[in-house]
């Protein structure tokens, strides 16, 4: 049986007090724990990067304290396993999960930590790559330690000492894998947070001073969105914030808090009208549009901030897929797909996010009850590129398989020549759900 490659990921659980102290004495426990917690999702968002790349990777977080097994579960899904680190330091904890995953049948091991503010993708592969019986990678990090070890068999001589917080420490590494007859291979250095002037480096990537507001439109009960919002809510970063807007009969009623980064409002009925009221509440900088029976990726988050960091972006949106699914239905998910690409005119299944400002500029949607999706993708291409993310967002087919899957295709592809042929709003809205608007 051929051997596999194992990823170990190391992090703390982001609890105040108990992470990131050295910073907190600066700006604060919860202040400093809020940026642990943005630099092990963006660690985590590079290692998603690197598995879709190489999904037979066994990546595993080794966490810390071991009580957190259920909360980090929750916060953090990916694809990954959770193992409990063991050991009395720092070095005791990284030796014994290396043994365990050659105890496992790893061919190869990369130890990487959850601190750095910019770890790359590149840094993972370059490490299985280069790293061997007798070659260790080491990534060095600025303030004198190391980010990354990877090796083809285990190691023990550099993880006797106990003192992990000095800056001799890779210094002291490398001497210490010469010692026992090991090459080193330096990795690039790369940058840990720890200090108040570290907070510069985040300051000047769009990854961490980007905000999300997700708008969701609904006309559904809280009962029913409470799976949806208990998943949108573990996997948003620190910042962030959801706004769920329905439609209906309580328009008239205040915009309230339910909790601290969940908003609940009204409007009349309608995506588009619900959806600019949504917009109008949100504080994000990144507006992500979402319908109710829609599950983005769970790193959506990372890929979204990741997505804007080119400047031309306009518009973006995810791959369709459904859940369940059929031949039919994945028929018509890529053809969906395929019109992305080719007419850059995205589905509002697909998830639609674009810039505050952008969407300000160009007027919010423009269509008040169908359409709305088509109507501001027409607009924002013509000021940016309209980029679709290659990872899946999981739509209901359940409008499919109630009206019949060769009946509701038929009907939207109808709607939307109407709609193109100019007839009014509330008589295609009235044709296709059966009911006024």
């Amino acid at each position: 049986m051929p051997l596999h490659n194992a990823l170990l990921i190391f992090l703390k659980y982001p609890e105040p007090g108990r992470v990131k102290t050295r910073l907190a004495a600066s700006i604060g426990f919860e202040r400093a724990a809020e940026i642990y917690e943005k630099l092990i999702r963006r660690t985590l968002g590079a290692v998603c990067d690197f598995k879709r790349r190489d999904p037979k990777v066994r990546a595993v977080i080794f966490y810390t304290p071991e009580d957190s097994d259920e909360k980090l579960r929750r916060k953090f899904r990916g694809p990954w396993e959770f193992w409990p680190q063991e050991g009395q330091h720092l070095g005791e904890r990284m030796r014994n999960a290396l043994r365990c995953a050659f105890a496992m049948g790893a061919g190869k091991a990369v130890l990487i930590g959850t601190d750095l503010a910019d770890i790359d993708i590149k840094d993972i592969e370059d490490a299985f790559r280069n790293a061997g019986e007798d070659a260790v990678v080491l990534g060095p990090a600025a303030d004198g330690g190391f980010y990354l070890i990877g090796t083809g068999r285990p190691v023990d001589a550099p993880f006797d000492f106990s003192n992990w917080g000095t800056g001799e420490v890779f210094s002291r590494t490398v001497q210490s894998l010469k010692s026992s007859g090991f090459r080193i291979h330096p990795a690039a250095q790369r940058h840990d947070v720890d200090c108040r002037r570290d907070l510069e480096r985040l300051a000047a990537d769009p990854v961490f001073t980007a905000s999300i507001s997700i708008i969701v439109p609904t006309l559904s009960d809280s009962r029913k969105l409470r799976p949806l919002l208990n998943y949108l809510e573990n996997s948003i970063w620190p910042g962030d914030e959801i706004v769920v807007v329905h439609g209906g009969a309580f328009e008239n009623t205040v915009p309230h808090r339910v909790s601290p980064r969940l908003t609940l409002a009204f409007a009349p009925r309608g995506r588009g009208i619900q959806q600019n009221v949504g917009a109008m509440l949100a504080g994000g900088t990144i507006l992500f549009f979402l319908h109710d029976d829609t599950i983005p990726p769970p790193d959506f988050a990372y890929l979204i901030r990741k997505e804007f960091r080119d400047v031309k972006a306009a518009l973006g949106c995810f791959e369709l897929a459904f859940l369940p699914s059929n031949r039919a239905l994945s028929l018509i998910a890529e053809w969906a797909n395929l019109r992305t690409l080719l007419f850059k005119l995205p589905y509002g299944d697909q998830g639609l996010f674009c810039k505050k400002d952008v969407f300000q500029r160009a007027g919010g949607f423009g269509r008040r009850y169908l359409m709305e999706d088509i109507d501001l993708a027409g607009k924002l291409r013509k000021t940016g590129r309209i980029a679709m993310i290659p990872v899946k967002a999981y739509s209901s087919p359940d409008r499919y398989l109630r009206k019949g899957i060769l009946k509701a295709g038929l009907q939207n592809h109808m709607v939307a020549l109407l709609r193109a042929l100019g007839r009014d709003e509330r008589v295609l809205y009235r044709r296709y759900y059966g009911v006024e608007p």
